[in-house]
C-alpha cells in the first residue's frame, strides 16, 4: 500500500447510548436501548403513543436519569458529565416553550445572553436565525401573538442559538400546517448538510421516510427494527408486490371477498393485506417470481372471479407498510 495514500478517518458518532434504560416504578418505559447517530444524519425514532420515544430523548437530554445504562454526547458521558454536554446539544419538544411577552428579537437576544454569546457576535448570530426561519419581518412581534408555525420556527431558531453540533426534536410539527411543516422540514436538511447530528420523534411517516437517513422502530421501550426504508423493507418478507385499489362498490370485507382472497394466497403461495381505510388490497410478490408472470396470474384471478378495481400499482412497500408490519410483528430480528 502507498503511504502517501492517507486512509480517512473514521468520523465518532455525535449521538451514543449503551443499554438506556428507564424504569417508572415496576413498568419499564425504556428498555435496554443502543444506537449511534452521526454527524449530519438525521435519525427518525417512531412508535406508537406511549412506545418511549419521548422518555428517550428526555434521558439524552438531561431531564431524566437513566435507571441504567450510559449515553455520549460529542464523546462526553451523559451520565457523569451531565452539565459539559448541555453546551452540545439544542432541543425542540413537543410543547412550544418561549417567552410570549418578548419579542422574537428578544427571546434570541436573552437566549444568547444567557449562554454568554460573544457579544461581538450576538446580532449577527440573531440576524442569521431570524432570516434562516423566515421570520425577519416579524422580529418585533412578540411571540405570543405568533402563528403556531411562526411559534415552532421561532423555538426551533431558539434551539439553534449556541450553534449546537446535535439537535433533539421531539414531534416538530405537529398540528402544523402542511406549508409550515415543509419549511421545517427545509430547515433540517439545511442542519443536516451543514454537519448537525438530528434525533427526531414523529408521528408522521411521510416526515420520516422523507427526511430520516436511517429509522428506528421502538416498541414498549425496545427498539425492534433499525435501518434505511430499504433496509427495514427487507427484513419483511414478501412486502413487494402490487395494490389494488377496489370499485367502490365492492366491500372489502365482505365474507365472499376474504374467501377469494385466501384461496388466491394458496394457489399463488403469496401474503393478502387488506387496508379497508383506502378499500385496497395488497398481493405480495412471490420471492423469484418473474414480474410478468406474477401480474398475469393476478389480473386472471381478478378477471375470474370477477373482482371490480379501479386502479392498480406496483412498487416497493413505503414507510407506512413497513412500519405497520414491523410494529405488529413478534419476531422481530
Amino acid at each position: 500500500m502507498d503511504p502517501s495514500i492517507q486512509t480517512p478517518t473514521p468520523v465518532p458518532p455525535a449521538i451514543v447510548a449503551h443499554g438506556l434504560t428507564r424504569k417508572f416504578g415496576s413498568r419499564v418505559s425504556v428498555d435496554n436501548l443502543s444506537l449511534s447517530i452521526y454527524p449530519g444524519e438525521l435519525y427518525a425514532l417512531l412508535g406508537d403513543n406511549g412506545a418511549g420515544k419521548t422518555t428517550t430523548i428526555s434521558m439524552l437530554t438531561t431531564l431524566l436519569e437513566p435507571s441504567s445504562g450510559d449515553f455520549q454526547i460529542c464523546g462526553f458521558s451523559g451520565v457523569k458529565q451531565s452539565e459539559k454536554i448541555k453546551a452540545y446539544f439544542g432541543v425542540v419538544s413537543q410543547d412550544i416553550s418561549l417567552y410570549n411577552e418578548l419579542t422574537c428579537y428578544e427571546n434570541l437576544k436573552f437566549l444568547a445572553e444567557l449562554y454568554h454569546l460573544p457579544k461581538e457576535g450576538r446580532a449577527a448570530r440573531i440576524d442569521q436565525l431570524l432570516n434562516s426561519s423566515g421570520l425577519v419581518d416579524r422580529a418585533s412581534d412578540r411571540a405570543g401573538n405568533l402563528s403556531g408555525g411562526m411559534q415552532r420556527r421561532l423555538a426551533i431558531a431558539c434551539a439553534l442559538i449556541k450553534s449546537p453540533k446535535v439537535l433533539f426534536m421531539d414531534e416538530p410539527t405537529v398540528g402544523l400546517d402542511p406549508a409550515s411543516r415543509r419549511q421545517i422540514w427545509a430547515t433540517l436538511k439545511d442542519l443536516k448538510n451543514s454537519g448537525v447530528a438530528i434525533l427526531l420523534t414523529t408521528h408522521y411517516l411521510e416526515e420520516a421516510e422523507l427526511l430520516a437517513d436511517r429509522i428506528g422502530i421502538i416498541r414498549e421501550g425496545k427498539l425492534v427494527a433499525e435501518g434505511t426504508v430499504r433496509e427495514l423493507a427487507k427484513k419483511i418478507h414478501g412486502m413487494r408486490g402490487i395494490s389494488i385499489k377496489l370499485a367502490d362498490d365492492v366491500a372489502i370485507d365482505s365474507a365472499e371477498l376474504k374467501s377469494k382472497l385466501d384461496r388466491l394466497a394458496q394457489s399463488l403461495k403469496v401474503t393478502v393485506r387488506l387496508d379497508a381505510l383506502r378499500n385496497t388490497i395488497y398481493i405480495s410478490q412471490p420471492e423469484g417470481s418473474a414480474l410478468d408472470i406474477y401480474l398475469r396470474s393476478v389480473f386472471e384471478w381478478l378477471s375470474a372471479e370477477g373482482v371490480a378495481f379501479s386502479k392498480f400499482a406496483t412498487g416497493e412497500p413505503n414507510l407506512e407498510e413497513v412500519f405497520m408490519a414491523l410494529s405488529k410483528s413478534e419476531a422481530m430480528q
